[in-house]
């Protein structure tokens, strides 16, 4: 009895702790220029750009966006699902990101 108890509160523990480890549904990202990458191959206009999470230390780099709508997006937090991108190319192109309200 007491191994099914604990054997069930270890897997609600991994339940509520284990969906978003990287924290991709949370409004902790931010879209920050990469000046490692400029001369990759991004686009005509476009600059190479990362989404970062500075909470759990984690980004995605595979980004290009043109440089204005990268300006715009400067400090701005979204959930990392909420960016919608051109997969067809490579680094991928952001079409729109869905901010979170601010507060």
């Amino acid at each position: 009895m007491r191994l099914l108890q604990l054997f069930l509160i270890s897997m609600t523990a991994l339940a509520f702790t284990g969906c978003d480890p990287e924290g991709k549904k949370e409004c902790q990202w931010t879209l920050e220029p990469e000046p490692k990458l400029i001369g990759t191959a991004t686009v005509a206009g476009m600059i190479p750009v990362c989404a970062r999470n500075r909470t759990t230390n984690k980004e995605d780099c595979r980004f290009q966006a043109p440089m204005d709508f990268s300006k715009s997006a400067w400090m701005k937090k979204f959930k990392y699902v909420d960016i919608e991108s051109d997969n067809s190319q490579s680094p991928r192109v952001i079409t729109n990101i869905k901010f979170c309200a601010e507060k």
